[in-house]
């Protein structure tokens, strides 16, 4: 987790912290290995329902901010796939996506 300088440390930040840290070892780990299939779907949903919530909770204290993932984290084939399964499952088209676009500028 890449720390904000002006984030409060608290125990659950900190355990926070490592639990993303493992979760990206263990990630870099499953793929690596190419057991990608052997993830179950409500695992795969658990881990983006709590991304999408921490993302949206932050925003929504501070406004919005970028995205902070590195030029190398994704490519472009994983953000597609990505984004178009959370439209999908949202029931969100690309024009009501264009509508909440600018939410919270």
């Amino acid at each position: 987790m890449t720390a904000d300088t002006t984030a409060t440390t608290t125990p659950e930040l900190a355990e926070l912290d490592a639990v993303i840290t493992r979760l990206g070892e263990l990630t870099r780990h499953v793929t690596a290995e190419e057991l990608g299939a052997s993830i179950t779907d409500e695992q795969i949903a658990d881990v983006l329902y709590a991304a999408a919530r921490l993302f949206s909770a932050k925003t929504d204290r501070v406004g919005k901010i970028s995205w902070p993932i590195r030029e190398d984290a994704l490519n472009a084939t994983e953000t597609v796939v990505l984004v178009t399964a959370l439209l999908d499952a949202a029931d969100v088209n690309l024009f009501d996506m264009a509508i909440w676009y600018r939410r919270a500028e």
